[in-house]
């Protein structure tokens, strides 16, 4: 089939011209392919495509895309950004290659200007070009699309942005996320220009997963390909701002040829990787202050001795702030074990926050509730001051301890069996995705887990150390 067409049309017509051999191809080329053609028309303007290694997403999404996207449109315009230079330029070079065969110019003829064929920036005749730079590099001197609205004008295609070693580097994962901000979009002739992020998961808080979570305030079209389809699985409730692809692939592995179910079962060996490289849903590695398999999961509650109220909150309600917790928990009779009863979770003012807490607190008070317990701090001492006016027995808790700290003191009750966490409410998976990506370094959200240490020093730990009630 000639390539004027869909790009995975493109991809197998000029494969074996460029390569010397013939496409081999797997069910997620077509769906990687039918999204990134949706991208050509119009139809997305911000995609994230996750996928294992060695699945050829660098070939599909940067060499053919963008070489598809000089057939479109001869004028248009790209940057390609990567996690080094050197890939950059060799992707570059490839794009230049494909352009530059006999075939490609017979059906759509690109012209690249003789002034301009250094690997990292190029121009074309009709007034296109590229550059190609390191993620964590500068970009200046050139902008994705041209402003034109009414058609494909090129993109900003970023691969792999951070390379494995470095995902557990805090300041290099920070380096990289915030330029999807202060760097990636200023590069846009308008804001209609797509950004494409192609990449394998490496950590809770990478690029990927700081979008997801809201780091730009967009919403984003999410093609999730992980190395083992089960369609039972639910979109992450904490990827608040991924758009899921559905991709109608069947149930087993993605790529048959490429890891059939034994060969997976192999990579399960190395746990970290397999879930964040080949599932594209990471864990935790340097965290891992908390034993998951310590946690005990509920689905009826035996008698209780008493309860307790623990409360963390926010002091701004922004997309990107953190979320206002209020738990109920509760002592068992005759056991050194603690159950999380109930919980409401948001993002409120103040006025909201105190009518919520209110209304916490009068659905729980005919049990033996011991205290209201809210952190000393921003929203929580108003709180704490308005609900005191009101009878409530409050208890501030003072902040002097990181949350590393506080996670370790709270891990040992946690790996023996000691905390109790409901199985099925509806907030169950997010808390539970909290749980394991906590590390007490400021990854991803910990907002829910801030009571939870709370109750397991009050409750387990001999009694609170912050004092009895105001």
């Amino acid at each position: 089939m000639a390539p004027e067409g869909k790009l995975l049309d493109f991809a197998r017509w000029y494969f074996p011209e460029r390569e010397g051999m013939e496409f081999i191809e797997g069910p997620h080329h077509r769906v990687i392919g039918e999204t990134l053609d949706r991208v050509l028309r119009g139809e997305i303007t911000r995609l994230i495509i996750n996928v294992p290694p060695g699945y050829t997403k660098t070939e599909a999404a940067v060499v053919n895309f963008i070489a598809k996207g000089f057939h479109v449109n001869p004028k248009a315009r790209f940057i390609h950004s990567t996690f080094s230079d050197d890939l950059a330029r060799e992707n570059s070079d490839k794009v230049l290659q494909l352009i530059a065969l006999d075939g490609y110019q017979s059906i759509k003829p690109v012209t690249i200007r003789v002034d301009s064929k250094a690997k990292d920036r190029w121009k074309t005749a009709q007034g296109g070009g590229m550059l190609a730079k390191a993620a964590g590099g500068p970009i200046t001197g050139f902008r994705a699309g041209y402003m034109d609205r009414t058609i494909f004008t090129g993109a900003l295609v970023i691969d792999d942005p951070l390379k494995p070693d470095d995902a557990f580097s805090v300041a290099k994962r920070k380096t990289v996320n915030q330029r999807a901000t202060n760097t990636f979009r200023s590069r846009l002739a308008h804001d209609d220009v797509p950004i494409i992020v192609i990449m394998q998961r490496l950590h809770s808080d990478d690029f990927v997963g700081h979008l997801l979570t809201g780091g730009t305030g967009e919403k984003w079209h999410h093609l999730n390909l992980p190395v083992l389809i089960n369609s039972a699985d639910e979109y992450p409730p904490e990827w608040t701002h991924g758009i899921p692809i559905l991709h109608g692939l069947p149930d087993g592995p993605l790529w048959d040829e490429k890891h059939d179910a034994a060969e997976i079962e192999v990579l399960k060996a190395d746990a970290y990787t397999f879930a964040s490289q080949y599932m594209q849903r990471p864990v935790s590695i340097e965290g891992a202050l908390f034993n998951m398999e310590g946690f005990k999961w509920w689905t009826d509650l035996p008698p209780m001795e008493y309860y307790s109220i623990f409360a963390d909150t926010a002091q701004k309600t922004g997309e990107r702030n953190d979320y206002s917790v209020i738990q109920l928990w509760g002592k068992a009779q005759g056991a050194k074990a603690i159950y999380l009863v109930d919980q409401v979770r948001g993002k409120w003012e103040a006025p909201q926050l105190e009518t919520t807490a209110r209304a916490f607190w009068d659905k729980h008070v005919g049990k033996v509730v011991r205290g209201f317990n809210v952190e000393d701090k921003a929203s929580g001492t108003g709180l704490i001051q308005s609900l005191k006016t009101k009878g409530v027995p409050i208890i501030g808790i003072p902040r002097d301890r990181d949350k590393y700290t506080r996670g370790l003191d709270a891990a040992p009750w946690i790996s023996t069996g000691m905390v109790h966490l409901p199985a099925n409410e509806e907030w169950t998976p997010a808390l539970r995705s909290e749980l394991q990506m906590f590390d007490g370094l400021g990854t991803g959200w910990d907002d829910q887990v801030d009571p939870l240490m709370d109750a397991v020093a009050s409750m387990l730990s001999g009694g609170a150390s912050w004092g009895a009630s105001l």
